[in-house]
């Protein structure tokens, strides 16, 4: 095990190196992937950040010395096949580093992976992790490194500085739902949902009762928020929805003056601004203890399955029914601060330190530094032992390139799939304000620029999607 230190070699790298990072979920994921690149860009190396749906295509393009991929599954191996084809190096940083209760479970997912060799670092969220996948034996120690997950940085200082304020002229509680298997957004219902989720390596009996489950504590939820609204007429709550959740079963709750939905913007910045969290197995829990909000968790609805993916351990205020709801949310509302038993309080730092390895808002300065010493240490690729995989729509994308094949895609695929893609990307605008917003606050006063990428950084344009964002100094 390499547990990372915080301080870095201050050794320039000695040529260029071109690292692309893959954001999976640009409202959870963007700032801490753009924090990595800050970080990276001041070492002279040239950061390309990659929505999701377009690393097929730009990674290719771009050609990079290392990707960093927000996961290792079975639906995306063949991808990394192809990098490696390439003499791309791997790098995984789970987007979902501390799944659910059982982190064993997450580790024998990955066991079951018979493409692990393909990796040369992994980084891990936390300790807690790290002892699952030693357990099973998946990786050397010499490719996986604690660093802690990047987006949380920005729950401490200085980073917490930089986040951008909600305007509000009323107090409120933030309402965050996480039901993207029962009331998904991009496709039509959840039985759907749970056939991706077997095809994502999930027990099939499981799908079957977490999806369902997961439709009918929805359901419920919306009756329960409406009476909240009713409840409490003149103190307002926000509802932010799961970035893959319909926001359809919600809307007949506008009719509520003090009931809001919103979709932009991160979880950190709203807890930043609300005066408490109302939650059901929403790991936002963990960044709500971050950030000294108290969370509180709608349990009477809970059932095993949903608890299964929820956060573990004694994180939130549980309301075992609608009046002990009401006593929490009264006492908020008279500023009568929550307060957590000692139990929970050491519940809470035990989890963080085990999951998510410290608070401190070193973990995207951690990831760089793995990154930087792999680069500097000119490690050559691992020989595999499995043949590669003829992967017909990789072939298909590099023949036709970009425009075509996804003029062909969308013909074929229709509106709906567009919009699941375009949902996944993000603007240069939007990663200018995050560099802004972190150049600010450098002491070394290194300006890190972002801009669009340029036809002399490609290696074969006609791949490239122009939807990539170039970082560098």
């Amino acid at each position: 095990m390499v547990i990372m230190s915080i301080k870095i070699n201050n050794a320039e790298t000695k040529m260029m190196y071109k690292v692309c990072l893959i954001v999976d979920n640009p409202i959870r994921d963007l700032e801490g992937i753009t924090l990595i690149a800050w970080h990276l860009a001041k070492k002279n190396i040239i950061c390309y950040i990659v929505p999701m749906y377009c690393q097929a295509f730009d990674v290719i393009s771009l050609k990079p010395d290392l990707v960093l991929v927000n996961y290792l599954r079975p639906n995306n191996v063949n991808l990394l096949l192809r990098y490696k084809k390439e003499n791309i190096k791997i790098c995984i940083l789970d987007t979902e580093g501390s799944p659910g209760k059982d982190l064993s479970k997450y580790a024998s997912f990955i066991d079951k992976i018979k493409e692990k060799n393909l990796v040369d670092i992994y980084c891990l969220w936390g300790e807690e992790q790290y002892k699952s996948f030693k357990e099973k034996k998946l990786f050397n120690d010499n490719i996986v490194k604690i660093t802690g997950c990047p987006r949380y940085d920005f729950c401490v200082y200085p980073y917490n500085q930089t986040l951008p304020k909600i305007f509000r002229k009323k107090r409120f509680i933030l309402i965050n739902t996480t039901f993207p298997v029962g009331n998904p957004k991009f496709t039509r219902d959840f039985k759907i949902e749970e056939k991706a989720m077997v095809d994502m390596g999930y027990d099939k009996v499981f799908a079957k009762n977490y999806a369902k489950d997961s439709f009918n504590a929805n359901r419920k939820l919306v009756n329960i928020l409406s009476k909240i609204c009713q409840s409490f007429p003149n103190f307002d709550f926000v509802l932010r929805p799961h970035p893959f959740e319909s926001s359809m079963p919600y809307k007949k709750l506008l009719k509520n003056k003090n009931f809001q939905i919103c979709q932009t913007q991160t979880a950190i910045e709203w807890l930043n601004c609300c005066e408490a969290l109302i939650h059901l197995n929403c790991q936002t829990a963990i960044e709500s203890v971050m950030m000294n909000k108290e969370p509180i968790s709608i349990e009477w609805i809970n059932t095993p399955h949903l608890k299964a993916e929820g956060p573990p351990g004694n994180l939130s205020h549980n309301a075992n029914n609608f009046e002990e709801l009401s006593n929490y949310i009264n006492n908020i509302i008279n500023n009568k601060k929550l307060k957590p038993r000692k139990q929970m309080i050491n519940e809470r730092n035990h989890l963080i330190k085990s999951r998510l390895f410290n608070n401190d808002g070193f973990s995207s300065l951690r990831v760089s530094k793995v990154i930087n010493e792999f680069l500097l240490s000119n490690k050559t690729s691992l020989t595999l032992d499995h043949k590669n995989k003829f992967n017909h729509k990789q072939v298909a994308r590099e023949v036709l390139g970009f425009k075509i094949f996804h003029w062909i895609r969308r013909v074929i695929q229709g509106q709906k799939a567009e919009f699941r893609r375009n949902e996944k990307n993000f603007t240069l605008k939007e990663v200018e304000l995050i560099i802004k917003r972190l150049n600010k606050i450098d002491s070394n006063k290194i300006t890190v620029k972002a801009n669009k990428v340029l036809k002399n950084d490609l290696s074969i344009p006609k791949m490239f999607s122009h939807k990539t964002i170039k970082i560098f100094i």
